[in-house]
């Protein structure tokens, strides 16, 4: 279009800190930001939710005199293909029987986003190349940001049937209330889905989908409960489901946190109310790899080390200062910011800081890695699944 476009972001995501919502991006990042918009095209840029006096003079600064860039138009049509015919009988592979393997083999967990919509063909296929690779289970996001996303659950079981892959959904408390909540764990039991992995979820407040409300009936600790008494055989009411299930539950744990202890007390909780591994948030520090595992050894479950290769120092820059749960040590920002905006260079240093943490999480004796996906360009985290297996064999010759 000619027109003028207006662009008035939120100030990045709000964090939930000591009961509250706030903001807490940098002025100057922001700044930077509105720069990125105008060369984009917009002629009219402020701020939004979080935005302060001096964000709006750090914008005016940065833009002045500054004219509107030319707007160029990328359109691309994608042929579609006939949908995955689905029947009853999906694999039912089990993370129990893979941990058995840890000595001979690290396991690996591979995240993969839901598409936005139908076209869940090309994760489909991306977990078939990662099957291929060795990967033991994918691991799928409900809904991640709180974006409007594909189930996580049907894209899983089609992931299982396909594949004969084990897959973890994701299973938030932001989407559904009790009831809806217990009706989709006894319809993922139904297909053949025995893992999930069981998460409070972000709020819809940060997803920016219109009219969307939060529901939070319960949170992680009460979503375990939910799933244990399935697996007695009754639901939340005390009534009786005709046959027990035998639901596999996993939990996540944020070792970012600067007060670790506090988020091992509420890891403690999480593993006596009934899960039975752990996926931790992605960690870009070796520091704290090794504090991880040194002070959760005597847990009793398997922790997978979360690791997630970065693509370029923008990648980096927002993750860090804009996504909840990111937290990118100074060393890591420093070398993806040397890389400038050499595409290649950014990847090859995100990739190579990548095998660094995982091979601190193996000196660590991590019984697993769990990684997730940029873009869902699935090829990375094949190649780093492949580092896991060359680490792995190194170590046992």
């Amino acid at each position: 279009t000619d027109s003028l476009i207006s662009a008035f972001p939120n100030l990045s995501f709000p964090q939930y800190i000591e009961g509250r919502y706030v903001y807490i991006s940098d002025p100057s990042y922001f700044a930077e930001s509105a720069v990125k918009l105008a060369e984009a095209g917009a002629n009219l840029i402020g701020g939004c939710c979080g935005t302060t006096p001096e964000h709006i003079r750090l914008i005016s600064k940065k833009l002045a005199g500054r004219k509107p860039s030319p707007r160029v138009s990328k359109v691309s049509i994608k042929s579609t293909k006939p949908p995955i015919a689905i029947d009853t009988k999906p694999p039912e592979p089990s993370l129990a029987n893979i941990l058995m393997k840890v000595g001979k083999k690290i396991p690996v967990i591979v995240e993969l986003d839901p598409p936005r919509g139908l076209g869940y063909e090309k994760v489909v296929e991306g977990a078939r190349g990662l099957a291929r690779e060795g990967v033991d289970a994918i691991s799928i996001a409900e809904n991640p940001l709180a974006s409007i996303r594909m189930s996580a659950v049907i894209l899983g079981y089609l992931v299982q049937k396909e594949t004969g892959v084990l897959a973890i959904p994701h299973v938030t408390c932001r989407d559904r209330n009790l009831l809806g909540q217990q009706s989709e764990l006894m319809g993922a039991w139904a297909l053949g889905i025995n893992h999930l992995l069981a998460i409070t979820g972000d709020p819809t407040s940060i997803g920016g989908a219109l009219g969307c409300s939060s529901v939070f009936d319960t949170n992680s600790f009460g979503l375990i409960e939910m799933i244990m008494k399935l697996n007695q055989g009754i639901n939340i009411a005390g009534s009786p489901i005709a046959h027990p299930t035998d639901f596999i539950i996993g939990c996540a744990f944020d070792p970012n946190k600067a007060n670790m202890d506090a988020e091992i007390k509420r890891l403690k909780k999480k593993i006596a109310l009934g899960a039975r591994f752990v996926q931790s948030q992605i960690v870009f520090s070796k520091e704290k790899i090794k504090e991880m595992y040194t002070k959760t050894k005597d847990l009793g479950v398997p922790i997978f080390c979360g690791i997630m290769p970065l693509v370029s120092h923008r990648n980096a820059e927002f993750l860090h200062n804009e996504v909840p749960g990111f937290r990118i040590s100074e060393e890591v920002q420093l070398r993806m910011k040397g890389c400038g905006d050499n595409k290649e260079k950014g990847l090859e240093e995100g990739l190579k800081i990548s095998r660094e943490l995982i091979d601190t999480a193996l000196e660590c004796h991590a019984p697993g890695i769990y990684m997730v996906t940029p873009f869902n360009k699935w090829t990375l985290t094949a190649e780093l699944t492949r580092h896991v297996h060359q680490q792995t064999a190194a170590r046992i010759s």
